[in-house]
C-alpha cells in the first residue's frame, strides 16, 4: 500500500475544505454492496460540518503560530494496487487503515475520513488529521523518518496479516529506478 501525505498551511478552512472535497460525491463513497466506510477518531456525532467545526476549534487553541506556515490540517492518502482490490474487505481495510490512524496518531488527534471505491481503479482512503494535538494544543509534526517508519511497520503487518495482498507490497525508502 502506498501512503501519501499532504500538509496543508495558514489557511484556517482547510480542513473544512478536505472533509468537504472526501464527502462531496464525485468519488463513490459506496463499495460494492452500497455500503460506505467512514474512518473518525474523536470526532462528535456523524455530521461533516459539525466536524470541520470540531476542527476549526481545536484550531483555534493553537499554542504556536508561525505566520501563515503553521500546519492547520494533513492529508494522508492510503492506496492499494488495483490488483488488491478482489482481495480487499471492509473488515481487511477497516484493519489497515485503522491500524494506520493509530499508529500515525497515538490517540492525540482528530481524524477524519472515507474510502473511495471507484470501479476499475485502486481503493484509496482519504483521511484529514488535525494539525496539533487535543492534548496540549501543539504540532502535531511526525519527521519523515518517522513517517517511513509507520509505512514499515504496517506493511510488515500487512504481509504477515494479509499476504494475498502481494500487490500492494511497496518497497518504501528506496528510489524509482529511471
Amino acid at each position: 500500500m502506498i501512503i501519501k501525505s499532504i500538509s496543508h498551511t495558514g489557511n484556517k478552512k482547510a480542513a473544512r475544505k478536505l472533509i468537504k472535497y472526501i464527502f462531496d460525491g464525485r468519488k463513490s463513497l459506496e463499495d460494492p454492496k452500497g455500503q460506505q466506510l467512514i474512518f473518525k477518531q474523536h470526532l462528535r456525532g456523524y455530521d461533516k460540518d459539525k466536524w470541520a467545526k470540531q476542527f476549526e476549534d481545536l484550531e483555534a487553541n493553537r499554542k504556536s503560530h508561525y505566520g501563515n506556515k503553521s500546519v492547520v490540517a494533513y492529508h494522508e492518502v492510503v492506496s492499494f494496487s488495483d490488483l488488491s482490490t478482489k482481495h480487499l474487505t471492509r473488515s481487511i481495510l477497516k484493519d489497515l487503515v485503522g491500524r494506520y490512524i493509530k499508529m500515525r496518531t497515538n490517540g492525540q488527534m482528530f481524524c477524519a475520513g472515507a474510502m473511495h471505491f471507484e470501479k476499475n481503479k485502486n481503493w484509496h482512503a482519504h483521511l484529514v488529521f488535525s494539525g496539533i494535538r487535543m492534548t496540549n494544543y501543539k504540532s502535531s509534526r511526525i519527521s519523515k523518518k518517522k513517517l517511513a517508519d509507520i509505512k514499515s511497520q504496517l506493511q510488515n503487518y500487512q504481509i504477515k496479516t494479509y499476504p494475498f495482498l502481494e500487490d500492494s507490497i511497496v518497497r518504501h525508502g528506496l528510489k524509482k529506478k529511471n
